[in-house]
């Protein structure tokens, strides 16, 4: 194998294959804080004369400035219009406001289309609102994902067409990373991320929301999806016929996991810097027994000697033999990007969107360390579009490839199981694969099938290529829940949100999920129930489909009628799953038992039992086809 193409020559190096940056004469980084580097280094500019580094929030230890050094001294002119709060419609202005003949442009864009900064506010730092208000603004970024997103990127790329070299020019597209580590809910139970001294005395009379693993994995969820959106539109234009330049999206996004980088890691305790967690990527509040934000000053000193002596080269990511590896609609031209009309927008607001300063906003941005992570993917991605360009990417390591498929939507497969079965087994999964793997084997697959005999019955499979050997249970678990949670999402045909899996190839590893049972959609739990008097006690059939998928009933159904009927119990229990619905009126499961007599008015006809076992029932009809569904409660004279 050709040794990896190197971004920028040294003075010791006499190799003919290295890739350097001298055809970069004048190049542009435009985007949001991420490029502006909000916290990062020491803030530009002067808020005396208001000059535009101030009122941006551009700081000097960012990826650009580290990217600029890289390209060196050969260079005639570098812009950086990138402000932090800027969503699409800015960032286009931004990349409309260049002066033109550049060779390369740089950019993040679309993280504030997500209504980051009221995620951020609303969810974290002031969760005082109720979960409704969190839920509300995290539904609106994936909204936003799924409607504007695309077409705002799109445009702010055709935007930056006739600032172009006419030949061999490159854009860089960075992705952002996951913020949070999913392992446990220490940072719910053992910290503190709600501020309290900022802002409203009401905020002193309510608990808020506390960051749990499920709060987490939808921001992680959100930050995939944006990644995948951008990541498909850079191939849009890769593909077109008349692209005006070379495009690349560098995706950093496993990185953060890989080096025990992210938020709410077990290692820490919320301090920050966290000492045992030395490769930190973003800025945090500590929220270490925390009542107050008093611990500024400190953070602010920590993060000035993180400063000293760093550079990129001596980071711990440029060091990686293959880092890329390691993680790895034509517009119209007048047309601006559409606004993501988050919540609390209007709201009279004097601080970049964030409602806090710079040292509240940097939270949940890069810090040095992540800056060091953007810079070193974002050239190594410009050294292998530079090496395409000059005919030399023979000269690479094979990067491999990055593949995302979800089978509904490619393969219009009919198999789904409940997105509780299969997210709940996913740690279980990656912990079974740990210890069971084929160590002394290159190419080792390992797959396990969950829930068998049931509606809900899926496999987790994992594949190993090109001789790899080595098994990441972090990459692991992020594959596996991107595909859960990137997949048949707001989909209005799939109310239930139904999993149908999917797959994806992240170089040499191959993560699938197969749902095994093909399934007519289900859009609500239904069953239809019926009841007897029987002198000494009642006895119930139920005839179901949507609920009680996985467990026979046994920890759904049955304990919620023991708890309703209590004296004398539940007896004669039976529960059969139907190997073919379609021969049983559309219904996957049957559950027959016995009760004490009197019970159908307070424990199955008012849907105590069953709401309490998650599901619904109406009353069973002789005809199936009389059956309403409206009909609420069983039938009978139980």
């Amino acid at each position: 194998m050709a040794k990896f193409p190197l971004i920028d020559k040294r003075d010791n190096d006499d190799d003919h294959d290295l890739i350097d940056l001298d055809f970069v004469q004048s190049w542009a980084a435009i985007g949001d804080s991420f490029t502006a580097g909000i916290g990062s280094g020491t803030q530009l500019g002067n808020p005396i004369s208001g000059s535009a580094d101030w009122l941006c929030s551009r700081y000097s230890y960012t990826w650009p400035r580290l990217v600029d050094n890289a390209i060196g001294p050969a260079k005639k002119k570098f812009q950086f219009p990138a402000c932090s709060g800027d969503r699409s419609e800015g960032i286009y202005r931004q990349a409309q406001g260049l002066e033109g003949d550049l060779d390369l442009v740089m950019l993040t864009a679309g993280g504030n289309d997500l209504c980051l900064a009221a995620m951020i506010r609303t969810c974290v730092l002031l969760p005082y609102s109720g979960e409704d208000a969190c839920t509300r603004v995290i539904n609106k970024a994936q909204e936003n994902i799924d409607t504007i997103l695309k077409n705002n990127i799109r445009q702010v790329l055709e935007a930056l067409k006739p600032k172009m070299k006419n030949k061999n020019g490159i854009v860089i597209y960075n992705g952002y990373a996951p913020f949070f580590n999913t392992d446990n809910e220490d940072c719910a139970t053992k910290q503190n991320w709600a501020i309290k001294s900022w802002g409203s005395w009401r905020y002193w009379l309510n608990k808020g929301l506390t960051l749990t693993v499920d709060r987490r994995k939808k921001f992680n969820t959100l930050v995939s999806n944006i990644n995948k959106a951008i990541e498909e539109v850079v191939q849009e234009f890769q593909k077109d016929r008349n692209k005006k330049y070379d495009i690349e999206f560098s995706d950093w996004s496993a990185w953060p996991a890989e080096v025990d980088g992210q938020m709410c890691s077990p290692r820490g305790d919320g301090h920050y810097p966290e000492a045992k967690q030395p490769d930190q990527q973003f800025f945090q509040p500590s929220t270490w027994l925390r009542t107050r934000w008093n611990d500024d000053v400190e953070l602010e000193r920590a993060s000035q000697r993180l400063l000293l002596g760093t550079n990129l080269y001596d980071s711990l990511l440029y060091k990686s033999a293959d880092p890329r590896a390691t993680a790895l609609h034509q517009l119209d031209p007048r047309a601006v990007p559409k606004p993501p009309e988050c919540p609390g927008d209007g709201d009279w607001d004097p601080t970049l969107g964030l409602g806090l300063p710079d040292t509240f906003g940097r939270v949940f941005h890069p810090n040095e360390k992540g800056h060091e992570t953007i810079a070193a993917f974002a050239l190594q991605n410009l050294a292998y579009v530079r090496a395409a360009q000059l005919g030399k990417r023979r000269d690479f390591c094979d990067l491999g490839k990055d593949e995302f498929t979800c089978w509904q939507t490619s393969e219009k497969r009919k198999a789904y199981t409940s997105y509780n079965s299969v997210s709940g087994k996913v740690r279980e999964f990656c912990d079974d694969v740990e210890r069971n793997r084929d160590r002394d084997r290159n190419n080792w697959h390992y797959a396990k099938t969950y829930y068998e005999g049931t509606p809900d019955v899926f496999e987790f499979k994992i594949q190993l290529t090109n001789d790899a050997r080595d098994f990441i249970k972090s990459q692991c678990v992020e594959s596996l829940d991107r595909i859960i949670n990137s997949c048949d999402g707001n989909d209005p045909t799939n109310p239930m949100n139904w999993k149908f899996g999917g797959k994806w190839v992240r170089e040499s590893y191959e993560y699938e999920i197969n749902p095994k049972k093909n399934r007519a959609m289900i859009t609500r739990p239904d069953a239809a129930c019926n009841s007897r008097y029987d002198w000494l006690y009642d006895t119930y059939w139920f005839y179901g489909k949507g609920w009680c998928n996985n467990d026979w009933g046994g920890q759904s159904m049955l304990p919620a009628a023991r708890d309703c009927v209590r004296a004398n119990g539940v007896t004669g229990w039976s529960f059969e799953y139907y190997a073919k619905p379609e021969d049983h009126d559309g219904w996957e499961w049957k559950a027959e038992f016995k009760t004490h007599v009197w019970t159908k008015g307070r424990c199955f006809g008012n849907l105590n039992v069953q709401r309490a076992a998650g599901g619904y029932s109406h009353e069973w009809r002789d005809r199936h086809e009389d059956e309403k569904y409206q009909d609420a409660g069983c039938a009978g004279n139980g």
